[in-house]
Formats: C-alpha cells, structure tokens, sequence
C-alpha cells in the first residue's frame, strides 16, 4: 500500500534538479492554478533525466515546453484540460502496458492510467485519497495533509486512515495488516531509521522527523520490491524538503516549537546549483496531558543536509550529507504515604550519513554510507499496590552500513535493477531487575514470570543483503501485461540464518481506465542485535521469520474524472476512483512476544504483572480492502475507506481445543470517511470519522490466594496465611472491547503575505480529537484496594483533546 505524499510548485532556479520533481511542481502548482491536468510515464521522463537550463518562459505552458524539449519530448492538449508529455513525434507518453501498438503506442489521452514511479505500474497495495488528478498515481498534497486532523501535527498518525492499519489514540506507531508494529521499515533519505519515534515511554507518542521538514512520503505494503528486505509489512519512505532558494519556517503547536531554514547553493563547477537544509524542533507534553497522563517528559530533535553537484562536474554526479539527532528526558519523583516512585529515563539517537548520485543515459547508481549511534538509560525504584521493583536498563548500540543500487533501462519496455547492502551492528547490554510482586496475575498459556533477572554482554552482528529485478512490457500480443521478477537473498549470521526471496508482480490493463495487479513474495524479517528482549530474559537471538504474501488487486477511474477542474460547476457528487484489495499473508515462524494483556501504557511494560509470553507455531491474516475517493463540486473532497480483514496466531495446547486465537490489533471491520471542504474566506473544514471493531482482550479470573489453594469468586479478602491476591488469565484475547469510533475535526486559514520581493504565508489551525468525547475502552487496572482484594477497572482512552497552532513560512512563492 502506498501513499506518495508531494508539495506544490516552487519558483526557479531548476537547473539540473530532476526531471521529475520539477514536472511535479509545475503540475501541482501553476498548472493546476490554470485548470491543466499533466498526464506523463516514466518511460519517457526517466529518473535520471534532469533540467539541462534554466527555462525563459513565464506562463506554465512555456516552462512546460522548454523543460521538455532538451529531452526530445513536447506536450499535446487532450480533452477536458488534459496535458499529455508525448515524444517530439507526437506519441503520447503512456504507463507501461497501456500502449496500443508497441513502444509509441499510446493510451486515450481523455482518461490515461499515468504514473511517475515505474514501481506503481506493477505492484498492488498502493492506495491513494484526497486525489489531485486522475490517474493510478496515489497522490496527496501537502495542503491536503496540513488540512486532515491529526494530533502535534504528525503525519505519521494519517495512516491509520489507510485501509489494511491500526494504531491507538496515543501512539504514532501503527501495524499493518495483523502484523507487529515493528514489521514496518522507516526510511529517511535512502538510510533506515532504527528508533523512528519520540516519547518511547509513551509507545511512541511523535516521530522523530517534523512534518515541516517533509518533501514527500510514502507507505508501501505487501509487494514492496526486492531492494526492500528484512521487514516483513511494509516501508514507509519520508524524502526531505530540496529548497530552491533561502526558505524560513517557524511553527508554534500544542506540542512542539519548531524551526526550518533552507537555501540553494552555487556550484563551484558552473554545474547546476546544490541546497541545504536546517531544523530544529522542542518539544514537551505539558499541553497534551489529558491526553498523555500527568508526567512532562521533553524531546528534542535536529536535522541538517548538504546537496551539492561534483566539483568535477556533471558526469561525477551528486552528493549529499545529512544529520540527525534526537533526544528524549522523562523524569518523576512522586511519593505519598505509601507508595513512592522515582524514574528516570532517556532515549537518544544519532545518524550521519553520505550518499552519491550517478546517472547516464540509460543508467543510475546510487551509493549510501551511514553510521548510526542509540542509547538508551532507563532507571527506576517503584513501590506501588501491585508491588515493588528496582530496575537499571542500560543499552548502546552502534551500526554502520554500506549500500549500492545499479539501474539500467536497456529500452524504455526494460528496466533492470541490483543491488547489495552490508550492515554490522554492536550492541552492548547491561541489565537488571528485582522484582517483588503483591499481586500475582496467573497465565496457563504461558511460563512463569522471570522476576530476578541481570544481564551484562555485547552482541555483534552482521547482515549482507543482495537484489536484483527485472521488470519489462509484454510483446505485442501481451503489450497490456507488465511484469517484474525480483530475487532477494539475505545473511544474517547473528542467528546463524540464510533467506533467498522470490518476488513476482504482473499488471494487466483493462481498457483505458482499469488496472488488475497480481503480486507473490516471500519477505523476512532478522531479530537484530539491538532488539533483543533482555528486559524479558532472553539472552538468545531468534532465527529469521519468513512470510509468504499473495495480493489480488483492481482499481478504476469512474466517469471523467477532472472534468471540471478549474472551469466546471458541477455541483452534484461523483465518484473518481476506486480500489479493490484481496491480501494473504502467512508468517510460518513468527518468533515469541511478550505483551500486556490488560493495561495499553506502562512505562516498564517487564515489571507489569499482566506481561506474558506468547509463542505461536504460526501467524495468518487476510482480507478485503476497499477504497472509493470522490468530490462534490469544487469544494469539496473526500474518501471512504473499508476493511474486512483477519488476523491470527496458531498457539498449540490451548485449552478448550481450538489453537487459533485472534492477534492483538485483530479488527474484523474497519470504516473511515474523511472530507476536506473549501470554505469562504480562506477558511477550510476537514474532518475524519473512524469507526474498527473492539480489538482482542483477555479474560481475567479474580482470585485470592488461600494457603496454596487460589479460591475464585473472594474478592475482598486477602486470606488467612497473607500470601497476597491472585487473579488468573482465561484463553488470551478470547473477548473483545466494545467497537471504537471517534470524530476528529480541524479548522484552517492561511494569509498569505508578501514583503517586499518576497512572499510567504502565516497558516493557523485548531485540531479536535475526539470531538463528541467517546469513552473508548483501551484496556483495564488490576488495582489492590484498601481491604486487600483485587478490582479490575477499565481505562480509556482520552476524551476530547483540543489543541492550535500557527506555521509561518517566508521565502519564495511556493503553494
């Protein structure tokens, strides 16, 4: 599943950027501002081409035209405000498999199927909302995006929107079709990051990457390619802001103050221009309490970039250097009659790394090299009603990597791809903790609770990964079918594992406006050294889990879609796309988990007596996703999403028979409706509507310990000997919580400013979460009360959370 998520145009110079990227600007900006549509394939505007001058021009359709022509390309007027990008000869440009007679055989230019990324064309699980233009390319605007509701201005909390997610209210961490939250590979630049999010001890309440800094992102599941390995769910790629002239952002949120600098840089060779990039965010949860807890942990984070051309010039390509640094502080020290707490924590993590660009006619070869650093310290002595615990958890890790990707389009039907990528990772550990419980949970299913436990070692691995692809359009009796075979193979030899992965992707056209996409794979994912489970006493890495995926996929234009971009009136509703998903997916080994089956956040999860060990023989989920976006008139947009779906774990000698038990984010049924509306004076209205199934829960039996019998039904009575109160588990996730749903609102306006030969914008918002104030159940406290027997009392989640900013921006004219 992918969403491409891309700014408007900004102003020259553009000299030897992408192709593409600028195309995209003048698409989204001027383009769009006339009514055009700019409909173009990646077979004629290929990644590597690039802006050979600056273009004279100063409507959009000149700027257009001499982009293109140094390329040996033009642009022809369809039907309905329709710009198609076609060879100097007058051939359309078409996405592979939807000619009509070979190479230059070309799609009707009324409603075409385009695409920029060749990887759309092929591969299913990508789906797209709050669409721009027609097309199969699965787009949403940065004005989109800053419009949706979502608390502390997070992208990342947008994609439980998507069919096929699930995440809670406090967590930017999401899952993907049944699969674990740790199933999903961030990637910033090119460089995978390790901890992606702030405020772990509030399950990653923010990621690490200010919205601001944003050029694009995407998510992608299922049938990811085979340079995308060693997760088993999916990939979420984020690609940082290339700033074509000096460019201010500061933003003031409920959670964060934040600020952007960046500019363009001249080069030394005469060769085209470079740029560079500065942020900085502080943060606290003072103002998002309610929605939190009491604490106020702060974060902080900073991010830099330097792109440059060769000082050899052009044929020597580019580079780029980039930095990024966070850092996470909770402290508390609260202490009453009887209980006391004293905690301190913190989380940080560093990434440097370089990367270089080289391009041909017909080729590209990309090389990154990284170096990455994450501490952790988490300190804490507790006394509490369920008992008391002395905990020192200290961890560093250090990771370096090297990688390489070679693309060769050997014609514009053939592209070919390889690649390898080494990584070592050095993780030292140095745990312990004491652990004194006064209320016992007791679980069948699992073992005993491990309540001493030290650990003092570093663990070394190193990984080798190798890729290569090939995608290419059918013959002439086959031209409407594209196919992609990739293989994968991986070396881990931390757990002594070897994976060889097969991937195959077909497309086939259906007419001018459909697309059926099939995709097969097998994916895996390695238990690294710095995720091993020492805080549950796990000493030992895992063997790599595989996956086997199968996706069916369908997705059409309904009616002309666009046709009343900037000139029409239509005011009725209609219907432009809609996507159909079918998705299998098998996990044969899935390694061991511990989680917690009552309470949804804790800040030493290791110490709760609800912590348990869950080991499955095997994990299936699957499916139905469904997808229909559509406008009413010209202000207003939206999308309705649905998923039917289920996922479960295979637990052998389960009591009552039956081993399948259903996972922890299992939501049968999944709805959300979204609409973003124009409003007069500048003024715009979105909102979100969610509704999922209640997620799995577990039973708990209420007991008190009597002797060595456990007795049920005696709630308010410790018992005769004093040996403390007991509850016991029933079948894990056997019962559900009620169904959730829940508003979210949000209200923007933007002026826009201008000073001097500048302009900029000042954009204010007020965000609602939860606006009718829903009572979702998240989970439950199994509380000690004063008479020494045990209540069970549900937890919410938070009510209505309401917060406001303002995001200046000065600099060139940019949306």
């Amino acid at each position: 599943m992918t969403v491409l998520l891309v700014t408007g145009a900004a102003a020259a110079p553009w000299q030897d950027r992408p192709l593409v990227e600028v195309l995209e600007e003048l698409r989204h900006g001027p383009l769009a501002a006339a009514g055009w549509t700019l409909v173009y394939s990646s077979e004629l505007v290929t990644p590597d081409m690039r802006v050979l001058g600056e273009p004279e021009a100063t409507d959009a359709r000149g700027l257009l035209a001499q982009l293109l022509a140094p390329h040996g390309l033009g642009v022809e007027e369809g039907a309905e405000g329709v710009l198609v990008v076609v060879r100097s000869g007058g051939s359309p440009a078409t996405t592979p498999g939807e000619g009509q007679g070979g190479e230059d055989g070309g799609a009707s230019p009324r409603a075409p199927l385009r695409t920029v990324s060749d990887e759309i064309v092929v591969r299913p699980s990508r789906y797209s909302f709050l669409q721009d233009e027609p097309g199969a390319g699965a787009v949403l605007g940065r004005d989109e995006i800053e419009r949706l509701p979502h608390l502390g201005d997070d992208p990342f909390r947008l994609a439980t929107l998507l069919p096929g997610t699930a995440g809670s209210d406090v967590s930017a961490r999401f899952s993907v079709r049944g699969g674990r939250r740790d199933e999903v590979r961030v990637v910033l630049d090119g460089l995978e990051l390790y901890e992606p999010y702030h405020l772990r001890d509030y399950d990653g309440a923010l990621s690490v990457v200010p919205a601001r800094t944003l050029e694009g992102m995407s998510l992608t599941t299922g049938a990811y390619p085979a340079s995308r390995g060693d997760r088993m769910s999916g990939v979420l790629d984020l690609r940082t802001l290339r700033p074509p002239e000096l460019r201010l952002i500061l933003g003031l949120g409920a959670l964060d103050a934040f600020a952007a600098a960046g500019g363009r840089l001249a080069s030394d060779a005469g060769d085209g221009t470079g740029g560079w990039l500065a942020s900085g965010r502080l943060g606290s949860l003072a103002l998002a309490g309610d929605a939190v807890g009491d604490e106020e942990p702060s974060f902080w984070d900073a991010l830099a970039k330097v792109e440059t051309p060769s000082p050899l010039g052009r044929p020597w390509g580019r580079f780029a250097l980039r930095a990024l640094a966070t850092d996470d502080d909770l402290r508390v020290d609260t202490a009453d009659e009887d209980d006391f707490e004293d905690l301190d924590n913190g989380w940080s993590s560093r990434y440097v790394w370089a990367t270089h660009t080289w391009s041909g006619e017909s080729w590209l070869v990309e090389s990154l090299a990284s170096s990455g650093a994450l501490e952790r310290d988490r300190r804490a002595t507790v006394r509490e009603e369920e008992g008391e615990y002395v905990l020192f958890d200290r961890r560093d890790v250090d990771a370096v990597s090297l990688s390489q990707e070679v693309s060769w389009q050997a014609s514009p039907r053939r592209l070919s791809r390889a690649g390898w990528e080494a990584r070592r990772y050095e993780a030292r550990f140095d745990y312990a903790k004491d652990l004194e419980l006064d209320l016992e949970v007791e679980a069948p299913f699992s073992p005993p609770r491990v309540t001493r436990h030290a650990f003092r070692d570093t663990v070394e691995g190193d990984d080798l990964a190798l890729w290569v692809s090939h995608r290419e359009v059918g013959p002439a009796r086959l031209e409407r079918l594209t196919a992609e075979l990739g293989m994968r193979y991986d070396r881990h030899n931390a757990s002594d594992s070897t994976v060889v992965s097969p991937r195959v992707n077909l497309a086939w056209r259906l007419g001018d406006t459909q697309l059926l996409r099939l995709a097969w794979g097998r994916f895996a994912q390695s238990q690294r050294p710095y995720e091993l489970q020492v805080e549950d006493a796990e000493t030992r890495l895992w063997p790599v889990e595989r996956s086997r995926h199968w996706v069916l996929g369908y997705e059409a234009l309904l009616g002309a879609a666009g046709a009343d971009r900037g000139r029409g009136h239509q005011r009725a509703p209609r219907a432009e796309s809609l996507r159909v998903e079918l998705f299998h997916r098998r996990v044969a080994n899935p390694r061991p988990r511990y989680e917690s089956l009552l309470e949804p956040l804790n800040f030493f999860p290791e110490v709760e007596p609800d912590r348990v060990r869950l080991a499955a023989e095997s994990s299936t989920a699957y499916g139905a996703e469904l997808l229909l976006q559509g406008r009413w008139g010209r202000r207003a947009r939206g999308f309705l999403s649905y998923t039917w779906s289920r996922s479960e774990d295979r637990i052998p000698g389960l009591e009552g028979g039956d081993d399948d038990v259903p996972r922890r984010f299992d939501q049968p049924h999944a709805l959300v409706a979204s609409a973003d509306l124009t409003l007069p004076g500048r003024w715009h209205l979105s909102f979100a509507w969610r509704y999922h199934s209640g997620w799995p829960a577990t039973p708990v039996e209420l007991l008190v310990a009597e002797g060595d019998d456990a007795v049920a039904g005696e709630d308010d009575d410790e018992g005769e000997d004093g040996d403390g109160p007991v509850a016991r588990f029933g079948r894990p996730y056997s019962d559900r919580l009620p169904d959730y749903h829940r508003l979210d609102l949000r209200a923007s306006r933007r002026w826009p400013l201008t000073y001097g030969t500048k302009q900029g914008t000042l954009t204010f918002y007020v965000d609602v979460q939860n606006v009718y104030d829903r009572a979702n159940l998240a989970g439950f406290d199994l509380d000690v009360d004063d008479d020494g027997g045990l209540v069970l009392e549900g937890e919410s989640w938070p009510g209505v959370v309401p917060s406001l900013g303002f995001v200046l921006e000065l600099g060139p004219p940019g949306r």
